[in-house]
């Protein structure tokens, strides 16, 4: 039976959403897909680094309608919690929102297995906050809370199935880049039966190490927080091709190749140079490999040009948002996008109206919309080729600390080349 709102969830999900983002990344790759199940319902897991990026992304590659269960602070004002009810967002309450909020979620966990039984999918983010991290963090014990009520609700006869989901993003706060998005074997809930009828705490703790484990087989994933900022700057910052930092099956193959090599004093020279990186808001990446002016570019330079200058005035609010009120970098690619979406289409009207409005024949106008359209896209590559480089402006402004910054980096270069070569 469907619901009410149907038609209006389908038209966000796949009009707004599913279209806003082929716009907004250079590509969206999935994997995995077989591994879905057909004519069960599905709980689905998936990591979560970049804010609600990662639930469009899940929503707009598979074929179940899906209900997400979502932080209850996002549903302030009134207005935006009805908008969020509308496109299937369920609030989720915490300790801190209040011991009388909390029994809330009873209600809304009963709503889960109403939909599970109708054969719809949940979503939920195990990890219970968002991290830009590269890495599968601990697992609450919500999702099970839903999985083993629903079976329990119906004699264990549901079929339900968890299925854990990668969302890896080649760069997390901007749009232009790759997603890969990786979804791993369906885990059967009655798997746990026996032991969760016996021990409760053990059915519960053992279904969520094996969908942890799950997980980090599908995303760029280190174990040991210690080692992160070692093994994001070989692996990730000192990368050329962003395919590979996506791909798990390489970089958690590379991440083991890494063990025998690491020792405290690397650790610390990494964590030093991350510190350094960030308080001088340096992108590593760009440091070791600059902007990378190609052929392509150069061909596409005016087409750069009248993007940069088209949108950059839209663009304003967006960054006042960012650096000001947000101020939490995991929002950046999300606020990028509602901006992709909505506030950049708006800017496009009102413009095609100025013109109108001052006599410009309606064939240019439209010209200027279809262009708009069209190159959109290309905003942040031509931002990058269109403003300073913060990079060299370091190396103007404090050479010795640019020296440091280029040994220390020159130092991991070598050692990754040591690695690869093993």
């Amino acid at each position: 039976m469907r619901e009410k709102n149907y038609l209006w969830y389908q038209f966000w999900r796949h009009t707004v959403v599913g279209n806003g983002l082929r716009f907004f990344y250079k590509k969206i790759k999935v994997v995995g897909r077989e591994n879905l199940p057909k004519d069960k319902p599905i709980l689905y897991v998936p990591n979560h680094q970049n804010s609600f990026m990662d639930a469009l992304h899940v929503a707009t590659t598979t074929k179940p309608t899906i209900y997400f269960l979502t932080r209850a602070q996002a549903f302030k004002p009134n207005i935006v919690g009805k908008y969020l009810w509308s496109i299937n967002m369920m609030p989720v309450y915490r300790v801190r929102d209040g011991f009388s909020s909390v029994q809330k979620n009873n209600e809304i966990f009963e709503k889960c297995i109403r939909y599970l039984k109708n054969g719809d999918a949940i979503l939920v983010f195990a990890e219970a906050n968002h991290n830009l991290n590269r890495r599968i963090r601990s697992l609450s014990k919500g999702f099970t809370r839903i999985a083993f009520g629903a079976e329990e609700e119906y004699d264990w006869k549901l079929g339900l199935q968890i299925v854990p989901v990668g969302v890896n993003y080649s760069e997390h706060q901007t749009g232009g880049n790759t997603v890969q998005l990786n979804y791993g074997e369906a885990i059967p809930v009655s798997r746990y039966r026996e032991r969760y009828e016996r021990d409760e705490k053990a059915g519960v703790d053992a279904m969520k190490e094996d969908v942890s484990d799950a997980m980090k087989k599908l995303v760029f994933h280190v174990e040991d927080l210690a080692e992160y900022p070692l093994q994001k700057i070989l692996w990730d910052d000192l990368e050329p091709n962003d395919l590979n930092v996506i791909d798990p099956d390489v970089s958690n193959e590379r991440i083991q190749k890494t063990q025998p090599h690491i020792t405290n004093e690397l650790i610390e020279e990494a964590k030093e140079l991350d510190k350094l990186a960030e308080k001088n808001k340096i992108n590593l990446n760009e440091f070791a490999f600059g902007k990378q002016f190609s052929l392509k570019d150069l061909f596409l330079l005016p087409i750069y040009g009248f993007s940069f200058l088209n949108n950059i005035i839209p663009y304003q609010p967006i960054q006042y948002l960012i650096k000001n009120v947000i101020k939490d970098p995991a929002f950046d690619a999300s606020i990028k996008f509602l901006a992709s979406v909505f506030l950049f289409p708006l800017f496009y009207g009102i413009i095609s109206l100025i013109l109108s409005f001052s006599g410009v024949e309606s064939v240019f106008i439209w010209s200027y919309l279809i262009l708009s359209v069209l190159t959109a896209p290309l905003f942040v590559r031509a931002k990058t080729l269109f403003t300073p480089s913060k990079t060299k402006a370091l190396k103007r402004k404090d050479p010795k600390l640019y020296k440091k910054i280029e040994s220390r980096l020159s130092s991991f270069k070598n050692l990754k080349t040591s690695i690869l070569n093993e």
